[in-house]
């Protein structure tokens, strides 16, 4: 599903078996196509220039480390009243501070300037409230042509542009065909929008449905900051630089494994039986999770399954430091039962003719919930604090 990062990493598990490799030439060239999208950049823009946005308030008008935030700020500053600006942070007040569910819904729509339904709206809760995610479509339509923002973002087009080559630089070619490979799903796209115009380094999972098949999206901010001043040219455009090649491995993987998993356990099925192990969510653990944003008993299940994923993926890649990756997850991020789901999972890997998906196998990975108790929770936790002190 989503994901917000704030200067941490995602995990990543070591092996002892690689999933298999596609030797499909259609998926081996299936690639990740890397653009930015209008409408999405509409809506960081009226967060920018909002005194009271949940992320951006932290960014006073004199941070420069992001250059498209900075000219945004400059370029609409007119518009700080404009009813778009209220109406996106009404809209982040009945989602979620990080916009992620916001996301989601602006890109079953056409790209600004059009407003016109694309896609089937299959999310349960966006279903539900046509009728408010049409109306901030055409918020953001009025704001988009009001306030010039094609002018704005062909202005600075050869920043954005530059952004997407230094993004497409760090892409593994082989990511597509071995995701596909590992799940046994198909989809007929996969897409990285980028938001340069973002304060912090932030990943989104989405994914919308097409006559086609399912496409897949990562919503991705800059790696780092560039250093830069108003009569200079860009030497970078943020998405590159130290640590990128970590930023990039991590979130992208970890982002498109999400469609994969989040969305087959959102069933009232999956979870009703998700819900019979809630007890193991024990205070310590709540805490831990709460600060990354897994508030829930569910929402720890879902990242402890995408983790997963996202471990048996990253070892088909060959990705170096699996073991410190590992270590770091289970022991910073709090993520303590997934050495036992690491060992079931061999199982799914070695009859892939009786599981031929991985959402196949995902009961059985619910179901080993069943066998920890409390105590047990509570018991890896205290060793957790005892090993990391």
């Amino acid at each position: 599903m989503n994901r917000l990062i704030f200067l941490f990493s995602i995990l990543i598990l070591v092996s002892c078996k690689e999933p298999r490799k596609s030797s499909s030439n259609s998926a081996q060239e299936k690639r990740v196509e890397v653009s930015v999208n209008q409408t999405i950049e509409t809506f960081m823009i009226l967060r920018s220039i909002s005194q009271d946005d949940p992320l951006f308030q932290y960014r006073d008008s004199n941070y420069k480390g992001k250059p498209i935030m900075y000219e945004a700020r400059e370029f609409f500053a007119e518009y700080k009243n404009h009813p778009a600006v209220l109406e996106t942070q009404n809209m982040l007040n009945a989602t979620s501070s990080t916009g992620d569910m916001i996301l989601q819904g602006l890109l079953y729509f056409e790209e600004l300037p059009s407003n016109s339904l694309k896609h089937e709206i299959s999310s349960e809760y966006w279903n539900k409230r046509k009728d408010s995610l049409t109306a901030y479509i055409n918020t953001l339509q009025n704001f988009y042509e009001d306030a010039r923002v094609g002018e704005f973002i062909s202005k600075h087009s050869y920043f954005y542009e530059g952004a997407i080559a230094e993004a497409k630089s760090y892409l593994d070619d082989n990511l597509i065909p071995i995701m596909e490979d590992y799940f046994g799903m198909k989809n007929h796209a996969y897409h990285m929008i980028l938001i340069p115009n973002s304060p912090f380094g932030m990943g989104f999972g989405a994914n919308t449905k097409s006559e086609d098949g399912d496409i897949f999206f990562q919503i991705i901010s800059p790696a780092n900051d560039v250093e830069w001043d108003s009569s200079s040219t860009y030497e970078s455009y943020g998405f590159s630089g130290e640590g990128a090649d970590e930023y990039y491995r991590d979130l992208v993987v970890h982002e498109f494994c999400h469609p994969f998993i989040t969305p087959y356990i959102e069933s009232e099925k999956l979870k009703s039986q998700i819900a019979k192990t809630d007890s193991l969510f024990v205070p310590k653990l709540d805490s831990i999770m709460s600060k990354q944003g897994y508030g829930t008993w569910w929402g720890f299940v879902n990242e402890h399954l995408v983790r997963l994923g996202e471990i048996r993926v990253a070892r088909a890649m060959d990705i170096p430091d699996l073991d410190a990756m590992r270590k770091y997850n289970i022991e910073e991020n709090g993520f303590i039962l997934l050495p036992k789901a690491e060992e079931l999972v061999l199982h799914y890997e070695s009859n892939r003719d009786k599981y031929g998906t991985f959402q196949d196998f995902i009961p059985v990975l619910i179901k080993q919930l069943e066998t920890f108790n409390k105590k047990q929770i509570n018991s890896k936790l205290m060793r957790l604090t005892k090993d990391t002190n």
